[in-house]
């Protein structure tokens, strides 16, 4: 089987440089750039799988590029990087590369006002909520505060999240059947 091929696409050069790093050890093909508006002109998207795009992609120049890439191969996936947290980011691109991944959505919607976590999904599914916390220096702290099965419809957590004030990025994360994710910026 041939592994799957990956471009970074982002402006932090240390961010793609340890992601690219987590991903080629989960086996994936991966390049990087900070070139960022001229990645459709350097690359070419018939060479990759998929086409991940770092938070700090403004959204015209992201809208430029899909619509470039998809000019170069149809069938290329891409990801919208959630946060800077590699794990998650990870996450985000394994779960896009899954082939058994369904087209179908099973998360509706997704919130949290201290001290409820309020999430509806349409199907029974397994349910995992964790909370991400990322502080000035890039060192990520992940903490699990909800894993269970849940069935159909809404559903109210009561939990104190203690966000932690040396963290400058907190993230509260929804993930469904290990297929689908949600994010809040705390």
């Amino acid at each position: 089987m041939m592994s799957k091929r990956v471009l970074l696409v982002g402006r932090n050069a240390a961010v793609l440089s340890t992601l690219a790093d987590a991903l080629t050890r989960k086996g994936l093909v991966v390049q990087t750039t900070n070139r960022v508006e001229q990645a459709s002109e350097g690359f070419d998207a018939a060479d990759f799988d998929l086409i991940a795009f770092g938070r700090g992609v403004d959204e015209s120049t992201n809208v430029r590029l899909k619509t470039d890439f998809i000019r170069q191969n149809a069938d290329i996936l891409f990801v919208d990087g959630l946060a800077p947290i590699i794990p998650l980011l990870v996450r985000q691109i394994s779960i896009a590369l899954a082939a058994e991944t369904s087209g179908e959505s099973i998360l509706a919607q997704f919130s949290y006002q201290q001290p409820e976590i309020r999430i509806s999904v349409y199907a029974a599914c397994q349910l995992k909520i964790d909370l991400y916390q990322l502080d000035v220096v890039h060192s990520t702290r992940q903490q699990t505060l909800i894993s269970e099965f849940i069935e159909a419809g809404s559903h109210t957590f009561s939990t104190a999240i203690a966000v932690n004030n040396k963290s400058s990025i907190n993230f509260l994360v929804a993930e469904v059947n290990t297929h689908e994710l949600a994010m809040i910026a705390l």
